[in-house]
């Protein structure tokens, strides 16, 4: 709540200048350094101001009226003797010998009174370091060697700013306002005017004639690369101008040294090396240039506390202005080629930032000095004997191979109040800018409230943007502002802008493009493990938004080693807890993966508590200590925790699944339902799923319940044999519950709206069985006829057949009937055989009997299956009835033997057996009697084709 009520606080400042207010307030701010004192008029806008210079005393006139607050003058600053107001001027009374220098920052007009000792000497030999300033207040300004420049003319209204102000390394003479930095190709030395650049032969590198001692610092800052040399030099434009990579080269004087910087997009970057008294820079792509040895950070207890950096031939220091944010950069340099500082370290008081070449440190106190003590070690340390506020060094720091990968954005790596300072300075900027020359600024705006973690302010200001210029979506680094800003504001349709075309392809894109497509549902995880370390040196709130992503993304992929690395690399920054868990479910460790989920589970995140909820559920799954059933329970209750996107989508899925494993059919289709209708664009999908959920809700609900739910869609029935099962299962369930009817409506609405042709004429033929079953005749043929098909399998076509011919035998067109069955061939012979003994035609159904014999019996030894068998018994009882004891004698011989000590064998034996011809066949007649009384219900048995056992 603390940043966007600060960041509410400079937009309500912006209002009286763009209310146009008449006369402003304007505070002034001083400032101590070691070799000058500071003051700051801190104007609203910008305006002109002119300065005039008399025997120790020092006339400020502004182009416009203000209201000046000269309180903070009350305690003067170094070399400060008073402070006075002269009528609308302001009057400084300064030190004997001391030298003023102005020059403007922005919107703020800066006067620095020198010591003598330090106006005096244009070039000494040695540099002393320069105290870095407060997060509110403005950078350091460049020392001119020389007279201090020009005053502004006094216009006759306030200037207005240019509409797109480029970031200067350090401030021009107030007299050229909009000259920030010069073009450089020939540099003279100060002191001897001889030529102190040339190009090697061939142009293949830039010399740098500036003495065997001078030494050099070089660091990259976003697109630039900046050569830093502890000598003053002046540009003179002459000589390299047109070639290839050193056209673009600017100079700016720094203190008692000089700042160059070239634009050099990464991966490539300059290396340096000495040519007798010269430096040789050189332009190369290969591997990042960071000496194998780096400059080794060492806490010193002292008292006082200091940091040392050991290695390399310390040369000088060098202040400067950061021309990212306008900090204060201290610059050590070395004399000799040799380390630079692989990593960012943050410390309370300042940052060490990434070099190529010697130390560069981001300050954030006024109390802090960087000194050469040896000549193997600089010491950061505080001033007038304190201690430095060391804090505890980064026990991981970032992998080299992050500081090497390409980068598109411009994000600000700050303490929070120097970004909230960064972020007025730019609103300023913004508010007085033209509306259509606004794009510039609102990227920067962005990309600093990016920095500040606030992604939802970040894509508003990128989306103003895109409404105010049509030029703004040409910018890449807005596009890819945008994008990111809506990824991590949890909208990712919105972020259709990291797809674009128009990003240049560098690690920093295809690392969001990636995550993009993770939050999409698509795998990605591969692509994200290459550019993953690059969220290591992103600014504290960004990285602490986007790490636990990246990180949570990579375990759920499968690559949890490198998910693992990251974490290993990132320490203990905080929200992690639910990738290192999900690392230790990849690696095995399911006992402190289930208690790290529980942990998550009864935490405050919603976001953690709902994965770890799901995740936890399927670890205790898989462990057996909960069924199918219980997994979808546990699993419901994180279900609405965190709602939207493919994950929700998956999780309903998955629901489902567990459901219909655990024979939970009509939760599982009301569940798939209720996602059709919540995700549309997914219906098209789901619809197999929900589908087959039917079916299995139709075999396990209750009958009732079963048969309303496909009463009120039918045309949920899946096609084929899966739904062909599940009704058949449901009308033998009705019929079990004496509702014939019942079952015979379901099978006719499941024939009307069945599209699959054999599922169809399996229903129908279901159908016409129940009807024959009734003697409902009539009602076999219309089932049959509403089903028919001529699509068939062979299997469906005779057995439709047969009930077809059983339907007209029983309506009396018998003849019609034989005839169909006779196109049949064996498989209707004992269909035949069953006609002819409905109409006691005994002979002709012995003799259909016998051709169905023929061919289903297996030739001896075979032994006979229960349909023999019973085919077997139902032959012999027709031939008994026909009286054909020759038949029967016959059959006795051939399958006698086999039909004895298995099923049927006594009734077979009995209708075979030779007639009583003597007291002596009494017994056996007696056994007959007793069978006898039995062999209606077993000829009815023979009759349906199944065997009853009493």
């Amino acid at each position: 709540m603390r940043l966007p009520a600060l960041i509410l606080l400079a937009l309500v400042a912006l209002v009286p200048a763009a209310r146009g207010q008449d006369v402003p307030r304007v505070a002034l701010r001083v400032g101590t350094h070691p070799d000058l004192g500071r003051l700051v008029f801190d104007w609203p806008s910008r305006i002109g101001y002119g300065v005039e210079e008399q025997d120790g005393r020092v006339v400020i006139r502004f182009a416009a009226p203000g209201q000046l607050d000269l309180a903070a003058a009350r305690r003067p600053p170094r070399n400060v003797l008073a402070v006075e107001r002269d009528g609308d001027a302001v009057a400084i009374r300064i030190a004997p010998g001391a030298r003023p220098r102005h020059f403007r920052l922005g919107n703020r007009i800066v006067l620095d009174i020198r010591d003598p000792a330090a106006a005096a000497e244009p070039a000494p030999p040695a540099r002393p370091a320069a105290a870095a300033r407060s997060p509110t207040q403005p950078a350091p300004p460049p020392a001119v060697p020389v007279a201090s420049p020009a005053p502004d003319p006094l216009p006759a209204s306030p200037a207005p700013p240019p509409a797109t102000a480029p970031t200067a390394l350090a401030p021009a003479a107030a007299a050229q306002p909009a000259a920030r930095t010069q073009p450089a190709a020939a540099l003279r030395d100060a002191a001897t005017g001889a030529s102190a650049l040339r190009l090697l032969p061939g142009g293949t590198g830039l010399v740098l004639d500036a003495g065997p001692e001078a030494g050099l610092a070089m660091f990259r800052r976003g697109e630039w690369v900046h050569i830093v040399v502890d000598r003053v030099l002046v540009a003179d434009p002459t000589l390299v101008r047109g070639h290839a990579v050193f056209a673009g080269l600017e100079s700016q004087p720094a203190g008692e040294g000089t700042v160059f910087r070239l634009p050099l997009p990464a991966p490539s970057h300059l290396i340096a090396r000495r040519d007798g008294e010269a430096w040789v820079l050189e332009a190369r792509r290969d591997a990042p240039p960071i000496d194998a040895t780096v400059l080794r950070a060492v806490p010193e207890a002292g008292p006082p506390a200091r940091l040392l950096l050991l290695g390399g031939s310390p040369g000088g220091t060098v202040a400067m202005a950061d021309p990212a944010t306008g900090e204060t950069l201290l610059v050590g340099t070395l004399r000799r080629p040799g380390p630079g500082i692989a990593t960012v370290r943050r410390l309370p008081d300042f940052d060490l930032l990434p070099s190529m070449l010697g130390a560069v440190l981001l300050a954030r106190s006024d109390r802090l000095g960087l000194r050469v003590v040896t000549e193997d070690r600089f010491a950061v340390q505080a001033g007038a004997g304190e201690s430095l506020m060391l804090g505890a060094l980064p026990g991981q720091e970032p992998p080299p191979a992050a500081l090497a990968m390409s980068r598109l954005l411009d994000l600000p790596t700050s303490a929070t109040p120097v970004l909230l300072e960064r972020l007025r300075n730019v609103l300023t900027t913004l508010n007085a800018a033209a509306p259509l020359a606004r794009g510039p600024s609102r990227r920067d705006a962005a990309e600093t409230l990016l920095a500040l973690g606030m992604p939802q302010e970040a894509q508003a200001m990128a989306a103003i943007a895109f409404q105010e210029d049509p030029q703004a979506r040409e910018d890449a680094r807005l596009l890819l502002a945008h994008g990111v800003a809506a990824l991590l504001s949890g909208r990712p349709g919105d972020a259709r802008a990291i797809m674009d075309a128009r990003l240049p392809p560098r690690d920093e894109v295809a690392l969001w493009r990636a995550l993009l497509a993770l939050s999409r549902g698509e795998d990605a995880a591969a692509a994200l493990r290459v550019s993953a370390p690059l969220v290591l040196i992103y600014p504290e709130a960004l990285r602490a938004r986007a790490l636990p992503l990246v990180a949570e993304a990579l375990a759920q992929g499968g690559e949890a080693t490198a998910a693992a690395a990251l974490l290993a690399q990132a320490g203990d920054v905080a929200g992690l807890d639910l990738a290192r868990a999900m690392v230790m479910e990849a690696a095995g460790r399911d006992a402190a993966a289930t208690e790290a989920y529980a942990a998550l589970v009864a935490g405050r995140d919603r976001r953690r508590r709902a994965i770890a909820q799901r995740r936890l559920a399927e670890l205790r799954l898989a462990a057996g200590s909960i069924d199918q059933a219980g997994a979808a329970e546990a699993l419901e209750q994180s279900l609405f925790a965190w709602r939207g996107g493919p994950e929700e989508l998956a999780l309903r899925r998955r629901i489902a699944a567990l459901r219909l494993e655990a024979l939970q059919g009509q939760q599982a289709h009301a569940l798939l339902e209720e996602t059709a209708r919540l995700f549309p664009d997914a219906a098209a999908a789901l619809r197999p799923a929900l589908q087959n959920a039917f079916a299995v809700a139709l075999e396990t609900a209750p009958p009732l319940v079963a048969a309303t739910m496909f009463d009120a869609q039918p045309d949920m029935l899946p096609g084929g044999a899966r739904g062909e099962a599940a009704v058949l299962m449901l009308a033998e369930r009705l019929a079990g519950l004496d509702l014939p009817d019942r079952a015979a409506a379901l099978l006719r609405r499941a024939v009307d709206a069945s599209e699959d042709a054999p599922a169809r004429a399996a229903i129908g033929a279901r159908l016409a069985v129940m009807r024959l079953a009734e003697r409902d005749a009539a009602g076999t043929i219309a089932a049959l006829d509403a089903s028919e098909s001529t699509s068939l399998d062979a299997p469906i076509v005779t057995q439709r057949a047969l009930l077809r011919a059983r339907a007209l035998a029983r309506r009396g067109a018998r003849t019609e009937a034989e005839d169909m069955l006779a196109t049949l061939g064996p498989a209707g012979s004992a269909a035949r055989a069953e006609l002819r003994a409905e109409a006691q035609d005994w002979r002709g159904a012995a003799a259909a009997m016998a051709d169905h014999l023929d061919a289903i019996l297996p030739q001896a030894p075979a032994p006979l299956g229960q349909d023999h068998r019973v085919a077997l018994a139902r032959h012999a009882a027709y031939l008994a009835l026909a009286g054909d004891d020759a038949g029967l004698a016959a059959l006795r011989a051939a399958q006698g033997p086999r039909m004895e000590g298995g099923a049927l064998a006594e009734a077979f034996g009995v209708l075979t057996a030779n007639p009583v011809r003597a007291i002596a066949d009494l017994p056996r007649l007696q056994r007959e009697l007793g069978l006898m009384r039995v062999m209606p219900a077993r000829l009815e048995a023979l009759r349906a084709g199944v065997q009853v056992a009493r």
